[in-house]
């Protein structure tokens, strides 16, 4: 089988690599992934080119051409060129489109799309096979006429591991001293990720004193923000508590330096695949220690969660005291969550989940689905050329 691979982005983040780590399991199971992205959203390095060069994958970067029409005439070209079975469409706000009015028009090329998002926003489609990866989303999904499965943002077990990344070595070169290390991997966003590091970098105010330190990998557009945050809390604290080391294209040997992981998502599930006790952030700053008693429900909302708290900082800092004192508590929740997370989004099993998913929406993807979603579209067409109508009378009358 052959899949086109549309890329939401060239950045380092999660849902990207993750395509980038299904393309090279799925070798395995006869599918062969060819995977593009748009020039304008390539990222400087290191970005994700950087990290599937390591992987021995190549992207193919295009300048998408400007226009809705134009854009999928050209990915209907590559479709083509390629000679593809599939197209697979990552992110809920990407290239849907374009795939339905061009390579997938009147059912042409089958086409699947997979939304890690924490919610299903209208503006996806209904009849096409779809991917989510948070657990209550099927349930919320139950009546959607197109195919739907849970695929979870994936972890190779073999490669996230206790021992695969050199931890000393990642605490001599960034200076971080002995003491106890909390971590954070996680991109730098402004709107979903900034509030959850501002808590983490605000309550070293009352845990500096313990011998912890807060490291943070990655980047973004909120970077410059929470910097300016973590050097406040450095002043006030007289030490680097807080330590912002930027992008890691491999990011394995902090996973493997700290002593406890604080994250959401992807990178949540990825810190227990390192053994590696978790406080899972939700993007409001709630927090909660992920234990026997909460691994279900975390689990089942992905690592993540919207509610909002009175005390983010209070209760950040009691959960990471927990912690810090129990040695033997770290150890023991460090194999739980490993053990845990062998079972429910090891990457061998997720890969074989998607590699069936790919050969069923071949034959469950065709005109009938397309021509089932045309009225949705084509209302969202008359929308726009509407909006565009009364954009342009509105600059006239002025």
């Amino acid at each position: 089988m052959r899949v086109l691979v549309l890329l939401n982005s060239l950045e380092l983040g999660g849902t990207q690599i993750n395509a980038v780590d299904f393309s090279v399991a799925l070798r395995a199971h006869g599918v062969e992934s060819w995977l593009v992205g748009e020039r304008a959203s390539l990222a400087p390095e290191p970005n994700l080119l950087t990290y599937a060069a390591a992987q021995g994958v190549s992207i193919e970067i295009y300048d998408a051409l400007p226009g809705m029409r134009a854009h999928a005439a050209q990915l209907s070209s590559m479709a083509r060129r390629l000679q593809v079975d599939l197209i697979h469409v990552y992110g809920m706000w990407s290239l849907a489109r374009q795939v339905f009015w061009g390579p997938a028009r009147f059912g042409g090329v089958p086409w699947v799309q997979t939304v890690y998002e924490m919610s299903i926003a209208p503006i996806v489609l209904r009849h096409m096979p779809l991917i989510v990866g948070t657990g209550y989303l099927v349930d919320e999904l139950v009546d959607r006429p197109g195919p739907t499965i849970l695929i979870s943002p994936p972890v190779d077990m073999a490669r996230d591991s206790p021992t695969s990344g050199d931890a000393g070595a990642f605490r001599r070169e960034n200076d971080l001293g002995d003491g106890l290390l909390l971590g954070i991997v996680s991109r730098l966003d402004s709107n979903m990720k900034a509030t959850s590091i501002e808590a983490a970098i605000d309550a070293m105010r009352l845990l500096a004193t313990e011998d912890v330190t807060l490291f943070v990998v990655g980047a973004g557009d909120g970077g410059e923000r929470l910097g300016a945050r973590a050097r406040d809390v450095n002043t006030a604290v007289g030490r680097d508590a807080v330590r912002m080391l930027g992008a890691l294209v491999d990011p394995r040997p902090a996973y493997a330096a700290a002593d406890i992981m604080l994250g959401m998502g992807g990178s949540a599930a990825r810190s227990l695949a390192f053994g590696r006790p978790l406080i899972v952030q939700g993007e409001a700053g709630w927090s909660k220690l992920f234990e026997p008693s909460t691994a279900e429900s975390l689990a089942r909302s992905s690592y993540w969660s919207p509610d909002a708290v009175s005390d983010p900082v209070g209760d950040l800092v009691r959960a990471v005291r927990e912690l810090l004192s129990n040695a033997p508590c770290r150890a023991e929740l460090g194999e739980f969550g490993r053990e845990f997370a062998a079972k429910r989004f090891g990457l061998e099993a997720m890969t074989a989940r998607l590699a069936t998913f790919y050969r069923e929406a071949v034959s469950a993807y065709g005109r009938r689905a397309w021509i089932a979603d045309l009225p949705r579209e084509a209302r969202r067409l008359v929308e726009k050329v509407m909006r565009r109508i009364q954009r342009a009378v509105g600059r006239d009358a002025t």
